[in-house]
């Protein structure tokens, strides 16, 4: 006889691991399958609302589904809502309630339907115990006078926010000490953006002012990811980085085309930052970085001794230009892997240009990762060999 092994697993485990993982909708439902079920989405501690369990209810409706959920459960970790629509959504109550289970991950995306911004109140200064915030299409609430700062909030992203100024960015991350990981995307009223946080390691940008001044002292940060900035424009901004010493990652990734400035130097930009371990580009960035020619100076002062990982993303760029990129570094650094993701149709090709640099006893261990059925291709190098 089988043994009924769903039975077997206790209230916790079903709470915690099987019923967090699915929408509230989808939670309620499942409750229905037995009477052993059928409270279990009190103890649910990750509670996730998304639009498309709403389409049919109206927007009264929505509000009371999900305040009673907040106001019933047990104890809350993470809060996920996103929604699309909901005019006279209250996104306050639902934080208010939310902190007093003393949820420490929230995640807010609320798009109205005439495209105006949410305005987020006092209440999200309740949430004392916070670590991860992600905000998207919310606008940040003036810091009172008498509050504290969130301690323990290590994870900010702010995405979408046209309305957010220097003044108001600058006032809320004096209130997060401890903060780690910073990512601003889509927040175009953004002009000198200045970003000091001793404990900070981790810090995305992207579809900022293309014009945008950043000012970095972070003595700890270790990667830098610059989204939508064309290479040259990448450079100019990791130029400004005051502490460039402890930086070890660097991603530049850009869809859009940009025109190359002879002006301003390439391999001597990235040399300046010593601990360079990992550098990833993606996109017309590799385009511009390949078109860009290094000069006898930049040669005989690149070191880059420390850098290990080169990843690139190729999408319709010179393959011969690629490999000769892809060649310098190898020259010019203690290089031990280089992936490669490239077209199906230029995979061929690049595989017998590396290939020709294996045979030339430039790479000690053969390339990996061949297929000829994905549409992608991942090429790595093994260890370089003097």
């Amino acid at each position: 006889m089988a043994t009924d092994r769903l039975s077997a697993l206790t209230d916790e485990f079903l709470s915690t691991h099987i019923l967090s993982e699915f929408s509230y909708r989808n939670v309620v439902r499942l409750c229905l399958l037995s009477k052993r079920w059928r409270f279990l989405w009190k103890k649910i501690t990750f509670l996730n609302f998304y639009w498309q369990d709403f389409e049919k209810q109206k927007d009264f409706e929505i509000n009371v589904i999900i305040s009673n959920a907040l106001f019933h459960l047990d104890a809350l970790f993470h809060l996920q809502i996103v929604l699309n629509g909901p005019k006279t959504a209250d996104l306050n109550n639902w934080i208010r309630l939310a902190a007093e289970k003393k949820v420490e991950s929230m995640s807010l995306q609320i798009c109205y339907r005439d495209f105006s911004m949410v305005d987020l109140g006092e209440s999200l200064f309740r949430c004392k115990n916070l670590t991860v915030l992600k905000l998207k299409s919310i606008n940040l609430p003036k810091v009172p006078s008498n509050f504290g700062g969130f301690q323990s909030l290590k994870t900010f992203y702010v995405f979408d926010n046209p309305n957010l100024d220097d003044a108001t960015l600058q006032e809320f991350m004096n209130m997060c000490p401890h903060l780690q990981i910073l990512s601003i995307r889509g927040c175009v009223g953004l002009k000198k953006l200045k970003i000091r946080a001793s404990n900070l390691i981790c810090v995305h940008l992207g579809f900022l002012n293309p014009n945008i001044s950043l000012q970095m002292a972070c003595p700890q940060l270790t990667q830098i990811n610059l989204m939508d900035y064309g290479y040259c424009r990448g450079l100019k901004l990791l130029q400004d980085i005051s502490r460039k010493e402890s930086v070890k990652i660097i991603t530049l990734h850009n869809y859009g085309t940009n025109v190359v400035n002879p002006d301003i130097p390439s391999i001597v930009v990235l040399n300046s930052f010593p601990q360079l371990e990992e550098l990833i580009i993606h996109g017309h960035c590799f385009q511009e970085m390949i078109s860009y020619k290094i000069s006898e100076t930049e040669v005989t002062e690149v070191t880059l001794s420390n850098l290990k990982i080169v990843r690139v993303h190729i999408g319709t760029q010179k393959i011969g230009q690629a490999v000769n990129f892809l060649d310098f570094l190898l020259k010019n650094s203690p290089l031990c892997a280089i992936s490669v993701f490239l077209s199906k149709r230029r995979s061929r090709i690049m595989l017998d240009k590396l290939l020709n640099l294996e045979k030339e006893s430039r790479l000690s261990t053969a390339i990996r990762g061949w297929s000829t059925e994905s549409k992608a291709i991942c090429v790595l190098c093994g260890h370089y060999r003097v």
